[in-house]
């Protein structure tokens, strides 16, 4: 479609002997940029693009006329000022999509004039040129529609999810009976979840050009339900991952007996009460999945659905009285000795609670929708009334115009405006090549093209910025090679038959071997090889003497860039990296510190309310804040913290290691780095499903007369285990400290052997985790004999459910935070020894 659509432009503006349509070259750029995968999403961006282009052309068109009444000295002192002031405009407006490729425009229209007389309709011209362009992206893509690529996923994810819970009942099934059966099921689920995952990641990407599509064909309620059920599966993803992690995890003490006897009984007894409830609830969600996607799938062939939401309803609610009579069971004939037995209990806790969440989204799913006689397609007259009224069309899209113009500017943000400078200036001195007449002479007549490069690489991060650029010169010198090649073989010839036919097998072969890591250089490339073999208009262009003067001013372009990158504004986005890592400990230490004050708050709660003299006047008096007398606001803005330095090291990792040294600083350690990202990542995970679990908890000791208040002091258990893991971690982050004063996790004045100290008091956190095990296995023990004891109707499973998930919660940002200390130790153990 690429190698088309780049022959089919240059043939339909290169061959006719026309001057009004100029700037060909961008218009391949622009056809490039535009070509997506599917009708629906070339659609998209060329309608934004199209906008951002007309809008741009309306400022530069009056601009480029002012320049050409001008004498030629007035023009070139006046015109750096003008690109700067124009730069800057167009990089911290929001209206504008790819502001690069608009200051491209920008600067196309307004340095024509300076050197040489044109027409005032010349950007007018360029724009149309520009059009074509998008034009032609989209007519490439005229029977690719998004449509097919969704009813594909949506297929296979209902595959998906099926199998997947068809593995989760097989590993059930065959825990403690046939092991390796189990460790199969387990690999399965894994994989299962990660396909998922994916499959709902692109669905997600694809929905805006399927519902341009549906939109085209008049199915707004297709539309509709598709959107609804593309939330809805994101909302799955986060069970279906908890599934996965409680049972691929191990915690510690159930591995060295993994295959006891007393083991494999539990999960041999848990399996035969569960069993039956289990695998009515499986059947349901499967299901209920069939008709979910029955309804969704705009493509599909179902007329009627049948009605599942009542047998789902039932199933979960006896399987999880099942699952509760089991649990007790269980903890009937094992002694608080039991420890690995117990850490088995615990993971199977969080992986039906897991299940249940499953189950109870796809049930509200199916509550908010009533599908049981109606057609998938079937559409009724009002909506087809709205769709084709011209009121409501016309009001909707000066409803969008609106809200388009009232986007706030980019200025407000300091990233943007940093970049929004950086690329004024680059710009403005780029300029210098057209205006100075000395330069103009070196440069002539291709003055533009070191601007053209830094308004092409200029990015927010330093990193990335350089990479793109090294991409470029490769892309570069990829096509000039071709170029000069093809001059060669068809010496002094200036015809179409050659050329047309080179630039559509090099950009096939280009875009063919494109790859995910570096498609700029393939992508630039294939946009640069029309450009050297016509230029920007039909003319006898020397491709021989034209290559080598481009290769020679894009270089510059690159060494302007890096002078204003590193010189005039500097951010190294390594610096960000170090900075965010140790920020991210210190954060999760502040945080394991507040939820250690919040359960401690929920123990001095029971303990006030369970005391003979207690009165709801003096609990109002203890806890000052009777919004949240635990305070788990504040636990809830440290998790935050949290994510905001997760979210950072994320953004700035990639772009952090490619970022170049200098040889005056140490590289970032990519292993190291990036293991460390996915475990602070997991971290903050676990913080968030901890605080969720807090929340619960409270909820149930915010009852007055709840059966939980009556039994043992759960919040007491947990806050002697959140003050375990505090003390660790605060001592860890204390030898950070110590080991990294300036607050970046690089080598500095000899500090290796005390960073290697401070990532190694990570080690101590597998001590805490023994502990933990210990005291739970002891206090769940005692709890069930109590559990026994307590008529039915006092009991409240669910309540007691999410304790043991609390517990498993602690467990998992334990392990995690563990493992993050191990990949510092990598980090440190790569640092530069000194004498």
């Amino acid at each position: 479609r690429a190698a088309f659509g780049s022959v089919l432009l240059f043939a339909s503006l290169m061959i006719p002997d026309q001057n009004v349509f100029g700037a060909v070259w961008i218009g391949n750029i622009f056809m490039h940029t535009n070509m997506k995968d599917s009708f629906g999403a070339s659609l998209i961006s060329a309608k934004s693009f199209s906008r951002s282009i007309i809008t741009t052309t309306a400022v530069s068109t009056p601009i480029a006329y002012f320049v050409s009444t001008l004498s030629t000295n007035t023009a070139s002192i006046i015109f750096p000022f003008l690109v700067l002031a124009a730069s800057f405009i167009i990089m911290t407006c929001p209206q504008l999509a790819s502001r690069n490729l608009m200051i491209l425009c920008m600067y196309i229209a307004v340095a024509a004039p300076v050197r040489k007389a044109v027409e005032w309709w010349m950007p007018i011209g360029f724009m149309g040129t520009y059009h074509i362009g998008l034009a032609i992206a989209v007519l490439v893509n005229i029977s690719n529609f998004a449509l097919d690529s969704v009813y594909s996923l949506l297929s296979r994810q209902e595959k998906d999810l099926t199998m997947l819970l068809l593995e989760c009942k097989v590993y059930a099934d065959n825990t403690g009976k046939h092991p390796e059966k189990a460790r199969t099921a387990m690999a399965t689920i894994e994989l299962l979840t990660k396909r998922i995952s994916t499959t709902t990641k692109r669905l997600k990407a694809k929905l805006p050009a399927a519902t341009l599509e549906l939109s085209l064909r008049c199915r707004s309620k297709a539309t509709q339900d598709l959107a609804e059920w593309t939330k809805q599966s994101e909302l799955l993803i986060g069970p279906l991952k908890n599934i996965r992690t409680s049972l691929s995890q191990r915690v510690i003490g159930e591995e060295y007996s993994a295959y006891s006897q007393d083991l494999r009984k539990t999960k041999v007894m848990i399996g035969q009460e569960v069993g039956p409830a289990r695998d009515r609830m499986i059947d349901a969600m499967i299901a209920a999945i069939a008709v979910c996607h029955a309804w969704a799938n705009p493509l599909a062939q179902q007329t009627v659905l049948p009605d599942v939401q009542g047998e789902l309803e039932m199933a979960i609610s006896e399987c999880r009285h099942s699952f509760n009579e089991a649990m007790a069971i269980a903890a009937e004939h094992l002694d608080a000795s039991s420890t690995p037995i117990f850490a088995h209990l615990t993971r199977r806790m969080c992986a039906f609670n897991a299940l249940f969440e499953f189950g109870d989204s796809l049930l509200g799913y199916l509550k908010e929708h009533s599908w049981e006689v109606e057609e998938v397609f079937q559409e009724d007259e009002h909506n087809a009334h709205h769709k084709t009224n011209p009121c409501a069309c016309l009001f909707g899209n000066l409803r969008e115009f609106v809200v388009y113009l009232e986007q706030n500017w980019l200025w407000h943000n300091p990233d943007s405006l940093r970049l929004a400078l950086k690329t004024s200036v680059g710009m403005f001195l780029a300029s210098m090549f057209v205006s100075v007449p000395y330069l103009w002479t070196i440069s002539s007549p291709f003055g533009i093209w070191p601007g053209l490069t830094i308004a092409s690489v200029n990015l927010a991060s330093t990193g990335s910025s350089f990479a793109k650029a090294a991409d470029r010169l490769f892309g570069t010198l990829l096509a000039a090679a071709f170029a000069l090649l093809v001059s060669d073989l068809f010496p002094g010839s200036n015809t179409d038959y050659a050329k047309l036919p080179a630039i559509g097998v090099f950009t096939y072969i280009i875009i063919y071997l494109r790859s995910a890591e570096h498609a700029y250089k393939y992508t630039y490339a294939a946009t640069s090889i029309g450009a050297m073999l016509y230029g920007s208009s039909k003319s006898n262009l020397n491709v021989a003497a034209y290559v080598p003067k481009r290769i020679e001013l894009i270089f510059l372009g690159v060494v302007i860039f890096g002078f204003v990158e590193l010189l005039l504004f500097p951010r190294s986005s390594r610096r960000l990296v170090e900075t965010s890592t140790l920020e991210a400990f210190c954060c999760i230490r502040d945080y394991l510190k507040q939820a250690s004050h919040c359960t401690r708050r929920m123990e001095h709660h029971i303990e006030h309310s369970s005391a003979a003299h207690w009165n709801k006047d003096r609990d109002a008096l203890f806890f000052d804040d009777a919004e949240d007398p635990y305070h788990l606001d504040r636990l809830a803005t440290c998790q935050k913290m949290l994510k905001s330095a997760c979210n950072k090291l994320k953004k700035e990792l990639e772009s952090g290691i490619d970022e170049p040294n200098m040889g005056l600083s140490m590289a970032l350690h990519p292993g190291g780095f990036r293991g460390l990202s996915l475990e602070l990542c997991e971290c903050e995970l676990q913080s968030l499903l901890l605080l969720k679990s807090l929340q619960k908890t409270a909820s149930f000791y915010h009852q007055a007369d709840h059966p939980m208040k009556k039994k043992m002091n759960w919040p007491g258990v947990h806050a002697e285990f959140l003050d375990d893991i505090s003390s660790k971690s605060e001592s860890a982050c204390r030898w950070l400290e110590y080991a990294f004063p300036d607050g970046r996790l690089r080598p500095q004045q000899g500090n290796t052997l005390k960073s290697v100290t401070g990532a190694a008091a990570f080690r101590q956190i597998e001590e805490v985790r023994l502990r933990i095990i210990e005291g739970w296995s002891r206090n769940y023990a005692l709890d069930q004999e109590e559990w026994r004891k307590t008529p039915a109707q006092s009991r409240d499973p669910v309540a007691m459910m999410a304790l043991g998930i609390t517990t498993t919660h602690i467990l998992e940002l334990c392990r995690r935070y563990q493992a993050a200390g191990r990949y510092v130790e990598m980090v440190v153990q790569n640092f530069p020894t000194t004498k």
